[in-house]
């Protein structure tokens, strides 16, 4: 039995507990840790989990195998480092740390212990994702188009962009990151950013509209609308366009439009409760196939959006740079 601590207990950690819900033969969520009170016992109590206040503490005193980091991007200090340190197979949700050299500094950590890491882009996840991956070597791809038009998320956190990043970085990356996964690394970022319309909203001081150029080291060239000041999801997913086709990636469906017509394929599995196999599975079997983004993948993805703030601050092209 894998015994699994988290950190956070916001919105996502939903879809996690309700995944190890359904795989609770394989794994125990034993404890779970918030620095509110309240929001932790109430997660902790429909699986009967020990309740802390400090990871720290939790981290000393339970004996876990896996811990899941559910954190806003500011609150990432070193959690991850003292689980890797302690043998503690790590899932961490999107998006990583905003400062780079601190997330550097985890994946070494990782890498050093040998612990399965996983990162939480379900959109990888997605069966018409695969799909969509498979076909594409096949296809001469020319352009991506790439939409995430959305409302104003309330939480209070995600509106201070010192502390979410801003909506390409703590929302979008989802976009970002399937584009990597399906069209391989990018090489070039240019972006233009504003604040628009959200001037009279309670505590909001960032961007809240954005376009983002991309040139993938294939030569593929994208193009990113992003923005949260609409009065609901408008539009989200990706778009490949190649020559005689078009492939639309959305969270329900993939849509094939070419000279045969429009074709559409439905999403068949739960992508959130998939992750978590491969996860699991990589730690009991030490079989890694299932696991999509590791923290060395993600971080490739959080160099990418990173490089699009620094890109709308210094109005040039920035050179996206890995190991």
């Amino acid at each position: 039995m894998i015994r699994v601590g988290f950190v956070g207990t916001g919105n996502i950690t939903k879809r996690h507990f309700g995944a190890l819900a359904k795989l609770r033969e394989q794994a125990e969520v034993v404890a779970v840790c918030d620095v509110v009170e309240e929001r932790a016992r109430a997660a902790a109590a429909p699986v009967g989990a020990k309740v802390y206040l400090s990871s720290y503490e939790m981290l000393s005193r339970e004996r876990l195998d896996a811990l899941y980091v559910c954190l806003p991007p500011d609150a990432h200090v070193d959690q991850e480092l003292a689980a890797a340190e302690r043998g503690i197979h790590l899932f961490v949700e999107k998006p990583l740390p905003l400062d780079l050299k601190k997330a550097e500094a985890i994946e070494r950590a990782i890498r050093a212990s040998g612990v399965v890491s996983a990162v939480g882009y379900h959109w990888r996840h997605f069966s018409h994702s695969k799909l969509l991956k498979d076909r594409l070597p096949n296809e001469r791809v020319g352009l991506a188009l790439g939409y995430f038009l959305n409302l104003l998320p309330g939480s209070p956190w995600w509106r201070i962009g010192a502390r979410s990043g801003g909506q390409v970085v703590e929302q979008a990356i989802h976009i970002f990151d399937t584009s990597r996964y399906l069209l391989g690394e990018v090489e070039q970022v240019w972006s233009q950013y504003g604040h628009r319309a959200n001037q009279d909203e309670p505590g909001f001081d960032q961007d809240d509209v954005y376009t983002v150029n991309l040139r993938f080291r294939s030569g593929v060239v994208a193009n990113y609308q992003v923005c949260c000041i609409l009065h609901r999801r408008y539009q989200v997913g990706l778009e490949v366009l190649c020559k005689d086709r078009v492939y639309r990636l959305d969270e329900r469906q993939l849509t094939i439009d070419d000279r045969d017509g429009v074709q559409s394929i439905a999403i068949e599995n739960d992508p959130g409760y998939d992750e978590n196999v491969g996860f699991l599975k990589a730690i009991a079997h030490g079989d890694r196939g299932g696991v999509l983004s590791d923290y060395a993948d993600a971080l490739n993805t959080q160099r990418v959006v990173m490089a699009a703030n620094q890109s709308a601050e210094t109005c040039q092209p920035v050179r996206v740079c890995d190991d």
